[in-house]
C-alpha cells in the first residue's frame, strides 16, 4: 500500500471513505485532488483563509487515512486487482501456449503446473474478500 503515492492515493481514498465525509469536506477535497485547485485557489472558492485551506486539506487527508487504517480498504482493493492482474498475465501466457501444439510430455506437464498455479491464484483473490 506504501508504492501508491500522490492522487492516485487520494482518489482511491476518496472513492473508497468519501461518503463518510460532510458535504464541505466532500467540496474542499473534491477541489482539492480532482479539480487540481491550489490552496490559493479553495481559500478563494470557499471564501477562507489560504492556511485555513491548508489545514482543512490536511485534516480530511488525515481523516481518510484514518479510515484506511482502520478498514483497509483501499489496500485490499490494490492486493486484489495486483492478483487478478497476475490471474490474467498467466491466463494469456497458457492461452499462447495452447495455440501451439502440444505433444511432448514436458509440455503438458509445464501447462498442467500453470494451469495449478492459476487455480492458486484465483482461491487467494476469493478467499481474500
Amino acid at each position: 500500500m506504501e508504492d501508491l503515492k500522490g492522487r492516485y492515493r487520494q482518489s482511491l481514498l476518496y472513492d473508497f471513505y468519501g461518503e463518510l465525509l460532510n458535504e464541505h469536506q466532500k467540496e474542499v477535497y473534491s477541489a482539492a485532488v480532482f479539480d487540481d485547485m491550489s490552496y490559493t485557489e479553495l481559500a478563494e472558492e470557499f471564501d477562507v483563509s489560504r492556511q485555513a485551506a491548508f489545514d482543512l486539506v490536511k485534516r480530511i487527508e488525515k481523516k481518510l487515512e484514518s479510515f484506511e487504517e482502520r478498514l483497509g480498504l483501499v489496500g485490499r482493493f490494490v492486493t486484489a486487482r495486483d492478483r487478478a492482474d497476475t490471474l490474467k498475465t498467466s491466463i494469456d501466457s497458457l492461452k499462447q501456449e495452447i495455440d501451439v501444439s502440444v505433444d511432448d510430455i514436458k509440455k503438458k506437464k509445464d501447462l498442467k503446473e500453470k494451469i495449478d498455479n492459476i487455480a492458486k491464484v484465483s482461491e487467494e483473490v476469493f478467499d481474500f474478500f
